[in-house]
């Protein structure tokens, strides 16, 4: 979630966001609003919720790893670096977008609301994103540098990174971190997505599903499902690079997973369904 203020008579109006908003399709102006995946889902935040969770249920063939992003405290600068890879039949042209957010902002606007979370502080390098094409199992690495404004909070400060579709405005993958989780890397991990991949099928699923890996680390790998506040669920060991895992007993809803081989690590979605 990225919080947009797009009147400039805010203090947390951001000129980018708004550019960034009214580039949708179908943009009517009016807050507050939200929109999931390009399209405009309007102002009845009761279904926003509903809207969401939903979207969030669809798979993505896209993975979107972080291979180097760093953050330097003393500098407050520091440089995404994600290597996106496409394990679908079709090619991709898309944008990398890199949004920096702040949390816990107090402003009492006007609509009585106090507090301010996911708020946008900056699009780097700008609101329009790195463009990239990635062909059917193809790969690309985008870098791109950033800094903080003396007045941001660190210890509040997200990074936001997203691949978006460039005419439609879907998402294809995202991932948000804590700015101060990035004061370092270690190399010994840094294995690129193109060493550990993952495939999940059927992805949702209603009785379970078998997972299949690939790649130079996909070997000895041990595969753990747990729900997104951590959670363990279950816990199982690849035989052959595959591993299939029972639903019995998991409720309907959303999971993750976490294959670890090695050093190399890969972590995804799980839906299960009714």
């Amino acid at each position: 979630m990225i919080e947009w203020h797009t009147d400039n008579a805010y203090p947390l109006y951001s000129a980018e966001a708004d550019a960034r908003w009214q580039s949708y399709p179908g943009y009517t102006g009016g807050t507050p609003h939200l929109w999931v995946d390009g399209v405009d889902c309007g102002y009845n935040q009761p279904a926003w919720a509903g809207i969401i969770s939903d979207a969030m249920r669809v798979p993505s063939s896209v993975g979107l790893t972080h291979i180097g992003t760093t953050y330097d405290p003393a500098m407050r600068t520091g440089e995404v670096q994600v290597e996106c890879y496409n394990s679908g039949v079709d090619a991709i042209d898309a944008a990398v977008q890199v949004v920096i957010t702040e949390d816990s902002i107090n402003y009492p606007s006007p609509n009585g609301d106090q507090w301010h979370n996911h708020v946008c502080r900056d699009y780097v390098p700008d609101n329009s994103g790195t463009p990239v094409t990635l062909p059917a199992g193809g790969y690309d690495t985008v870098i791109v540098p950033y800094s903080l404004d003396p007045s941001w909070v660190e210890e509040r400060v997200n990074l936001v990174v997203y691949l978006q579709n460039l005419t439609t405005k879907s998402c294809y993958q995202g991932s948000v971190d804590n700015l101060l989780n990035l004061t370092g890397v270690e190399e010994s991990k840094l294995l690129a997505a193109r060493d550990l991949r993952v495939q999940v099928s059927p992805n949702p699923c209603r009785t379970g599903c078998e997972f299949a890996l690939s790649g130079a680390a996909a070997r000895d790998a041990r595969i753990t499902v747990y729900t997104p506040d951590g959670r363990l669920v279950s816990s199982l060991q690849t035989a052959a690079n595959r591993a299939s895992w029972s639903r019995a007993g998991v409720s309907r809803g959303i999971y993750l997973y976490r294959v670890n081989a090695g050093t190399a690590t890969a972590e995804g979605k799980l839906v299960v369904a009714d």
